[in-house]
């Protein structure tokens, strides 16, 4: 269901609300109607007002645990899984008005930020939808954690989560082709952590406002929360590295594979992607 052709607008104003999972503060989020071409920009608050910027891997600020842009003073957290969305529904072009610090969590997946999208509807627009295309396999890397990209016809993803030693998660794999159904395979895959590492991310600032709401928790005899599907960690990293190489402003081409990767080598991949890739059309 991710979407070739023409770029894609949203027809009236969708609204998120709720607090972040990670500041555990309360937010607000306006996703506005933006003309062709004009890709994915984020509005908020700076320390003289309104600041804008592109989702672009220009701005990235952190990406420990999540994704942080911003600008001049102002930053949005956990921008990863709105991203997702919009690549998934072929969303290519908003103003994405933010108030507070964070996107609102929802249930921890996609599903909820799709929901709004599609209620507020989607529109055409007369641009074609930019496409990069790498003419080589690209990697990047880090310890026994990887993420690469080869030359395809279409794009298709595969991840592989590993926890070795874990008695109940172990290691899981899902995978994702251009056509397959979003909305139902990989939107519903929540965010999930683990009960022993939850005090570390207190101890960083992270994950404050999380709960069995929304996530997926994992202790060491079972889950805490029931698993939409038996490999959910794995699909939703999937909605994360479509999140994250939605950075690129254009829909990416290519047979993706990620083992163990996080954030930070999804954000060096988008690097490399954009030095060697071949942009082009698609009508």
């Amino acid at each position: 269901m991710i979407f070739a052709g023409k770029c894609r607008t949203v027809k009236e104003i969708a609204v998120l609300e709720g607090i972040g999972l990670h500041t555990g503060a309360k937010a607000k989020v306006r996703i506005r109607p933006a003309e062709s071409g004009s890709g994915i920009v984020f509005r908020a608050k700076g320390e003289e007002g309104w600041v804008e910027f592109p989702a672009s891997p220009k701005w990235v600020l952190d990406t420990r645990r999540r994704v942080v842009l911003g600008k001049d003073g102002s930053r949005v957290e956990t921008v990863e899984h709105l991203l997702g969305v919009c690549a998934g529904l072929g969303l290519t072009d908003a103003v994405i008005e933010v108030e507070g610090p964070e996107i609102p969590s929802g249930d921890g997946s996609g599903l909820f930020i799709a929901q709004a999208l599609l209620e507020a509807g989607l529109k055409e627009l007369d641009d074609p939808q930019p496409i990069l295309r790498v003419s080589h396999r690209l990697c990047s890397e880090e310890g026994n954690a990887w993420i690469a990209i080869r030359p395809a016809d279409r794009l298709r993803i595969r991840y592989t989560f590993v926890r070795s030693g874990h008695r109940i998660v172990g290691l899981q794999t899902a995978t994702f082709t251009d056509g397959d159904d979003f909305l139902s395979e990989i939107a519903p895959a929540r965010t999930f952590g683990f009960l022993e590492e939850i005090k570390d991310l207190w101890s960083q600032g992270l994950g404050l406002g999380g709960s069995l709401e929304n996530a997926l928790v994992v202790g060491p005899d079972g889950y805490l929360t029931e698993p939409r599907f038996p490999n959910e960690l794995a699909r939703h990293k999937i909605l994360d590295i479509m999140g994250d190489l939605s950075l690129l402003g254009s829909k990416v081409i290519g047979e993706i594979e990620g083992y163990g990767s996080g954030h930070s080598l999804h954000w060096r991949l988008c690097q490399s992607i954009r030095s060697a890739a071949v942009q082009e059309d698609e009508g």
